[in-house]
C-alpha cells in the first residue's frame, strides 16, 4: 500500500484525464447517490471480511462494497492476511479510490478498487 501523498498525485494526474473526486468518508455516505459513475478516493476506511470477490470498507455512517476489478493485485497480501475478519483494527485502515456504484440492496459500492495507506500511517 501506498501513501496518501501518492493518493493525491494520482489524482491529480487522473484529473487531467477524468475528474477523480477526494471524499470524506462521512460526507461520502450522504452524498453517494449523487456521485454514481463518478471516480473517488474515500480518504479513510476501515476494510473488513476481505476476499477475492468483495470487502467492506466501514466507514462512519455505514459499510461500503469494494468489488473487483482491483487496480493494484499486490495490496491483497497484505489484505488477505490481516483484514478478513468482520472485526479488524487499525492495520486495515486504509484510503480507497474507485468508480461508485449502487451494490445489491441499494447500498454504495466502489469497483476497480485501488488501496493507499492513509496520511500519518
Amino acid at each position: 500500500m501506498k501513501l496518501c501523498a501518492v493518493v493525491l498525485a494520482l489524482a491529480a494526474t487522473a484529473a487531467s484525464a477524468k475528474d477523480v473526486a477526494m471524499i470524506d468518508p462521512l460526507e461520502f455516505m450522504v452524498a453517494w447517490p449523487d456521485l454514481v459513475g463518478k471516480d473517488v478516493v474515500i480518504t479513510k476506511g476501515r476494510i473488513a471480511a476481505a476476499s477475492d470477490a468483495l470487502m467492506i470498507l466501514q466507514i462512519p455512517g455505514g459499510n461500503v462494497v469494494l468489488r473487483p476489478p482491483w487496480k493494484d493485485r499486490d495490496d491483497l497480501r497484505f489484505l488477505f492476511a490481516n483484514c478478513t475478519s468482520v472485526l479488524t483494527d487499525d492495520k486495515c485502515d486504509v484510503a480507497a479510490s474507485g468508480t461508485v456504484e449502487t451494490a445489491t440492496g441499494g447500498k454504495p459500492a466502489l469497483v476497480g478498487v485501488d488501496f493507499f495507506k492513509p496520511a500519518g500511517r
